[in-house]
């Protein structure tokens, strides 16, 4: 839902940041929520079920005003405010996990060195131009939730250029909204909404817009002993998962590097094979798994990371973020759609 816009339609003229231009967010909400949990060192996954909570990522000038006004913030805990519309049904695609070619899976390892031996190259390895490209879809990262974890969310396109000098530029569009389960796009149609608050409402695309740098560069590895430190490979399977979404979504990765990692994530005990899938943009890829077991009490009990590579290149096309107990639904998923270097921004 688009909290910042609901706060400044209840705060009106005594809205402190009405007049601000707020940069958008050089990260989008799953990229955040990334560097949030390598920050705490706390598991990935939402967190303990509890009151009504909104894990939104909202604007400076948006959160403050939330905080300097206490009345603003009781209407958003109590309710629908002043100008909310009857429940409504809601448009939305109720998202199925990916079907995996074999169910049951086995070992990992030696079909991950096999895919690294056999490596073709890639558009990264090929192309040439002054920028960095990276195309990214994800959903998940900015969700409304009730108490019970009907969950909704909207589906987030980036597009991202990096020059070499360290500029950078990005292009974000919000699209349309969906479901973990049916009963979440149930839950949210029977919830009276504001025009804001719609969540078959979308926002304005801003176009192509220049981004601070990024404040301390980090060079990708250069080898297959900085490449294993930089993913952490003495961690458990489940937790190498995010750190390799991390590395293809922030570097063009080339062929050798694709290998070293292909062989690292061999030699890690928990990874699943799943043979061929389909992931969500209609893509031809390879897949693996492991499990993530959070802490008793936490939710969810059971969780499962995928990753979905590229059957010849062995690009990541895709990583998502399963439950698989006491439900079996996607929390988060994230789409690496293209990844080369350009001449053009734009």
């Amino acid at each position: 839902m688009h909290t910042k816009q609901q706060v400044r339609e209840l705060l009106g003229p005594a809205d402190p940041a009405r007049h601000a231009v707020v940069p958008p967010s050089p990260l989008t909400a799953h990229d955040l929520i990334l560097r949030a949990e390598d920050a705490t060192a706390i598991p990935a996954g939402p967190a303990r079920r509890g009151a009504p909570r909104r894990t939104m990522l909202v604007g400076a000038a948006a959160a403050l005003a939330v905080l300097g006004s206490a009345g603003v913030a009781q209407v958003l805990r109590d309710g629908a405010p002043t100008g909310a519309v009857p429940a409504q049904p809601v448009a939305g695609t109720v998202l199925v996990p990916v079907a995996y070619e074999v169910v049951e899976g086995e070992p990992a390892g030696r079909h991950l060195r096999a895919l690294a031996a056999r490596l073709v190259d890639g558009p990264q390895d090929t192309t040439g131009g002054r920028y960095s490209y990276h195309h990214t879809k994800s959903w998940g990262g900015a969700a409304m939730s009730s108490p019970e974890g009907h969950t909704m969310s909207f589906v987030e396109e980036r597009r991202h250029w990096a020059a070499d000098d360290g500029r950078r530029w990005q292009d974000d569009k919000t699209l349309g909204v969906e479901f973990p389960d049916a009963a979440s796009r149930e839950y949210w149609s029977t919830r009276p909404q504001t025009p804001a608050a719609n969540p078959s409402a979308t926002p304005p695309r801003q176009g192509i817009q220049e981004i601070p740098r990024e404040p301390e560069s980090r060079p990708l590895p250069a080898d297959r002993a900085e490449l294993a430190r930089w993913l952490g490979a003495e961690k458990p399977a489940g937790e190498l998962a995010k750190p390799t979404y991390q590395l293809y979504s922030s570097y063009l990765v080339p062929k050798r590097t694709r290998a070293d990692l292909l062989t690292i994530l061999a030699e890690k005990p928990g990874f699943v094979w799943r043979g061929r899938v389909v992931d969500r943009a209609g893509r031809q890829g390879v897949a693996v798994t492991a499990d993530l077991v959070p802490p008793t009490g936490e939710y969810p009990e059971r969780a499962q990371m995928l990753l979905v590579f590229h059957p010849s290149t062995g690009e990541l096309l895709a990583h998502e973020y399963l439950e698989t107990a006491p439900k079996r639904r996607v929390l988060h998923y994230a789409l690496l759609l293209d990844a080369r270097r350009t001449d053009t921004v734009g």
